[in-house]
């Protein structure tokens, strides 16, 4: 009598079979299941032998790309893993679908499988009635309780907005220097701005500055700006690059201030020092009652009086006497200059005007040696076992630029000595100009020395009085030490501007018209050179001070920010406020924009130094979003985000670029806030600061954008070439992907809606798409070659003949047949040189069950001859699947991969590994390796998949690292170990890389070292290609420009040259 296989779930058989085997019972107690034997029925009792098949075997060779494997894993004396087999099934049965439930023997045609639209109303109603709600328990407050928290929740509001209010909307005082010089400082804009051919940073205009103050004081008159401009530079407040003259309303004369803004950000009342005191008495009321603005009072000092224009004309006559005894004209008899053409008049001008500048220049220098360098070093004003570290940091190599300077101006003297009218200065300046290069390195470290300088005033009150005295002496010309170390830098500069002069008032057949442009051509070069030094040098110097001063909260907030690369750049730093309700919440925090990272810190002061903790963890660039918060409370982008690029020759702009009409509506409502999102599992809830200005809040957008983009750029390993768009709707989500050709013409599309199959015309380029499968909630499909389309919907596995992929195919080949149900997922590859279908079957009532099928070809004439029931074979098809192998999982099976000869399988807890030819089975790792204590301490791991890199290593991959084994399942010592910055949910391998998916980006890294070569950003971002037959990587993710659509894409290795 044959024994029959009966698997219902709606039956009941009594369990007969004898005790219940142990390492079943290990299963159920695993799942914390009870083990019955009326459950255990189906797994005791044998199967019964069919009939001969008709059915022969077809092996389906593996595409032409196939890797040849070695024997995969060794396992001696390992314990046995929880996955359990099953005897081997016999090849010579195959079950019937009528004999079985797993395998459905009901036809499948296409007016079945009806769309969703054509259900009816009351259809639609039943469907969601089906959602239960019974399991929601709602608790409910009462109502002094609602109300009284309601109450505390809007008087929170309404003080934090009251701190933002009280302070971004300030009201000033216009008479008042110290407030109006704080609201001037934090409107202004800075930038690295030019004259005479050198760079300036954090520098502003004179007309810019006047345009701030009259927005600052609310009013219209420049002159009025350009008088209260004036009496913020005499407390040296802000002062010209060249330390010349006082604040002018014009675009070419350049300012900057004498501290960083940093320093002058206030925090209380008692920093307020830092800012200029003072009383501004043209915008006073006057005190007496009775007077007017037409009447002024009796008070000769009344602010409604006119008294400035006799001072500002004695100071122009000042200013006048000085210009005089500058000039050539005077300098000479006047027969000589009665006899001198106008032309020639002027251009003796500017050549007398280049010999007394050098002469003051080397003056100037000489008053450096003689009144700081020299009384530095003798006398007990800093410590000896510093000083001359101290002065050699500070002063650097100003001797050398005084010696080359003091041989030119000799040289001029004695040209300007041979006659009254000079005949030329071209050769002169040639002679020495091959000198300048100490100028290069004087402009490259005056950043440093200027540092230097100002902490030794602060930390050293007897240094600090001393630089008071000397700045007060005669020989100092009301002139701080600062406006003198500045000279050689603006003196290099101003050589070409001076020559210039000369040359357009040179007749065209003198001399110094050919040699004048090559000393400017020369001089031009050091410009560029101290240029270039002085950024890298400045660079350098802000990074080794980071370096020094910044810490971390713990090891886990933790980030190599690899200052000391030689390539690393710091390219903004700048303060933001927090929002808060006390003043430690409200206080300043300091932002670092670097060229990999961005770091928010706390500020401290040790000993007149600024030291930072990290606020938060350093964010990847790569994984930063920037946002502006309207004022409506509805966070909005700064811009849509394009993770994808439209041809491989264009990068991946996954960076938000700024809005222009979110900018000025940034602007109008003075909303000032920036909200910075780090992105992935390391992540940490969105962060929002207020800059100190409008412009500044759109300089941080924009260098934050423009960054992205060149690391977008420079780390481009994939690019996207766009398939399809403007198509499928969010709501039919796209969930798989074949090509079905190598010129991606044919496509077929899993989406929740059908399986849609794309053909494009080779002349027009018009795609079409149609749906060839009505089915819903498609999951996954695949094609096998020569044989049939697998496509799994709503948990259902159905079979389809190759025919339904052709358009013109004939209704009744539309049909496909239930090969199985209950189905979790499906995997197909090649393993024993056999095509295997992997059918994964969830039940919650016993273990996953993993049938392995074989497609087999069928025997036309013996398939006539024998009773054998074809109708589990898919019309017209000649090829079926026959039962392989049946394994049991006491847990659910995430993923399948196949090998030459093993079966991995991805389970909560471990991977197990199936050896297909005994069907022995072992856990991959090694629970006795201590290296992999990493992974068997942690329970709320997950493992996903598993690749085979090269011989005897392969990388496992989990949701949160990937490592490499060995044969044996211990760790490679020598190997990398991967920390995804997401939660991936599954991996693509296109080697040397590893792509990591998870819903907002994909990870690109090197297999080998590890290193994060690429990140591709989106939303709603998944693979759709399961990356098993070729190395084909296609996805999808919602459409970026298109909101409400989805985009499917491909990416294609860049080949960089």
């Amino acid at each position: 009598m044959e024994n029959t296989i009966k698997r219902s779930p709606t039956t009941t058989i009594n369990y007969t079979g004898g005790p219940i085997p142990d390492i079943v019972k290990k299963c159920y107690v695993q799942q914390q299941l009870p083990v019955r034997k009326q459950s255990l029925a189906a797994y005791s009792i044998r199967k019964r032998n069919f009939r001969p098949s008709s059915i022969t075997k077809m092996p389906l060779h593996p595409p032409g790309n196939w890797i040849q494997e070695e024997d995969e894993f060794d396992f001696k004396d390992r314990p046995p893993s929880t996955v359990v087999c099953t005897e081997p099934v016999d090849p010579s049965q195959i079950l019937d679908e009528e004999d079985s439930t797993t395998y459905l023997s009901t036809n499948y045609s296409e007016e079945m499988l009806i769309d969703d639209v054509d259900m009816d109303d009351q259809q639609r109603e039943w469907r969601k009635a089906s959602l239960s709600s019974d399991t929601v328990t709602i608790f409910q407050l009462n109502d002094i309780q609602t109300s009284s928290f309601l109450l505390k929740m809007q008087q929170k509001k309404q003080e934090q907005q009251k701190s933002i209010d009280a302070y971004y909307n300030k009201s000033i005082h216009n008479a008042l220097l110290s407030q109006v010089a704080s609201e001037f400082y934090r409107r202004i804009s800075l930038a690295t701005l030019t004259r005479d051919n050198i760079e300036y940073r954090d520098a502003f205009s004179g007309k810019e500055a006047i345009n701030c103050l009259l927005s600052v004081l609310c009013i219209q008159d420049r002159k009025q700006a350009l008088s209260i401009g004036r009496a913020l530079g005499s407390q040296q407040f802000f002062h010209d690059v060249n330390y010349e003259h006082q604040l002018l309303d014009c675009e070419r004369e350049l300012y900057v201030f004498r501290h960083k803004k940093d320093d002058i950000s206030t925090k209380d009342e008692s920093q307020i020092i830092d800012l200029p005191q003072g009383v501004y008495t043209p915008f006073t009321n006057c005190y007496s009652i009775t007077c007017t603005t037409q009447h002024p009072c009796y008070s000769f000092s009344c602010p409604k009086r006119k008294g400035l224009k006799r001072s500002m004309s004695q100071s122009s006559a000042h200013e006048k006497e000085e210009e005089t005894n500058s000039l050539w004209i005077h300098s000479v008899p006047g027969s000589i200059v009665e006899a001198t053409s106008s032309q020639e008049i002027k251009r003796q001008e500017s050549i007398y005007e280049l010999i007394y500048t050098e002469r003051n220049f080397v003056r100037d220098l000489q008053y450096i040696d003689n009144f700081w360098i020299k009384p530095l070093l003798t006398n007990d004003i800093i410590a000896e076992d510093r000083r001359e570290a101290f002065v050699e940091q500070v002063f650097w190599n100003i001797a050398e630029i005084e010696s080359v300077n003091s041989k030119l101006s000799k040289a001029l003297d004695q040209r300007q000595a041979e006659s009254y009218l000079v005949s030329s200065i071209g050769d002169v300046m040639l002679r020495h100009i091959c000198h300048f290069m100490p100028f290069v390195s004087y402009g490259a470290h005056q950043v440093i020395g200027k540092f230097y300088f100002e902490l030794e005033k602060k930390r050293n009150p007897q240094f600090a009085q001393f630089v008071e005295e000397t700045e007060r002496k005669p020989q100092s010309r009301r002139l701080e030490l600062n406006g003198y170390l500045t000279k050689p830098t603006t003196r290099l500069g101003r050589y070409n501007l001076l020559l210039r002069e000369i040359f357009k008032r040179t007749p065209d057949d003198h001399p110094d018209k050919e040699a004048i442009p090559q000393v400017m051509g020369i001089i031009t070069q050091y410009l560029v050179q101290v240029n270039a030094e002085t950024g890298r040098r400045e660079n350098l110097f802000n990074l080794e001070q980071i370096q020094e001063r910044l810490s971390f909260k713990s090891p886990a907030e933790y980030a190599d920010l690899q200052l000391q690369d030689p390539e690393r750049q710091l390219l903004l730093k700048g303060r933001m406020k927090r929002k808060g309700n006390t003043s430690s919440e409200s206080a300043d925090l300091q932002v670092f924009l670097f060229d990999n990272y961005l770091v928010i810190a706390k500020i401290k002061h040790i000993d007149h130094l600024e030291v930072y903790r990290a606020f938060r963890k350093p964010i990847p660039l790569e994984l930063l979003s920037v946002h502006i918060t309207p004022n409506n409370n509805r966070q909005k982008r700064a811009s849509s985000i394009l993770p994808y690029s439209k041809s491989p020759n264009t990068s991946n702009n996954t960076i938000p670029k700024p809005s222009t009409s979110e900018n000025g509506q940034a602007t109008k409502s003075n909303n000032l806030s920036i909200t910075f999102t780090h992105h992935g599992r390391r992540g940490a809830p969105p962060l929002t600061l207020y800059a100190t200005s409008a412009s500044n809040q759109q300089l941080w957008i924009k260098a934050i954008a423009e960054q992205q983009e060149k690391l977008e750029k420079k780390r481009c390993v994939f690019s996207i070439l766009p398939m399809i768009k403007n198509h499928f709707t969010t709501a039919n989500r796209v969930n798989n992907t074949v090509t079905l050709d190598s010129s991606n013409k044919k496509l077929l599309i899993g989406t929740d809606q059908g399986v849609y199959i794309t053909n494009k015309d080779s002349e027009t380029k018009k795609l079409t798409i149609s749906r060839i499968v009505h089915l819903e909630k498609v999951s996954q499909i695949e094609v096998m070659p020569n044989s049939q389309l697998l496509v799994l919907a709503d948990k259902t596995l159905w079979s389809f003949p190759l025919d339904i992929l052709s358009p013109n195919a004939a209704s009744q080949m539309k049909r496909g047949r239930s090969v199985s149900q209950n189905t979790a997922f499906f995997h197909v590859g090649e393993c024993l040189s056999k095509t295997l279908v992997c059918v994964v079957k969830s039940n919650t009532l016993s273990a996953t069950t993993i049938r392995v099928l074989e497609p087999v070809v069928v025997d036309e004439g013996k398939k006539i001859k024998s009773g054998f029931s074809i109708r589990r074979l898919v019309r017209g098809n000649p090829v079926g699947l026959k039962p392989y192998k049946d394994l049991y999982l006491p847990s659910e099976a995430s993923s399948i991969n196949l090998l030459k000869s093993k079966m991995c399988i991805a389970s909560p807890k471990e991977i197990g590994v199936v050896d297909m030819k005994n069907f022995g089975v072992q856990a991959l790792l090694d629970p006795e390796d201590e290296n992999l204590s990493f992974v068997f301490s942690r329970a709320d791991i997950k493992p996903i998949t598993v690749y085979r890199i090269k011989f005897a290593e392969y990388l496992v991959c989990y949701n949160e690292f990937a490592f490499f084994v060995d044969q044996r399942g211990r760790f490679i010592p020598s190997s990398a170990r991967i920390d995804w910055e997401g939660s991936p949910d599954s991996f693509a391998l296109s080697y040397p890389y590893v792509l990591a998916f998870e819903p907002e980006f994909i990870e690109v890294r090197h297999v080998h070292t590890g290193h994060l070569e690429q990140i591709i950003r989106g939303k709603n971002i998944r693979c759709t290609s399961s990356n098993t037959h070729n190395s084909i990587i296609q996805c999808a993710m919602n459409d970026p420009e298109n909101e409400g659509y989805q985009i499917v894409y491909q990416l294609e290795r860049v080949v960089k040259t």
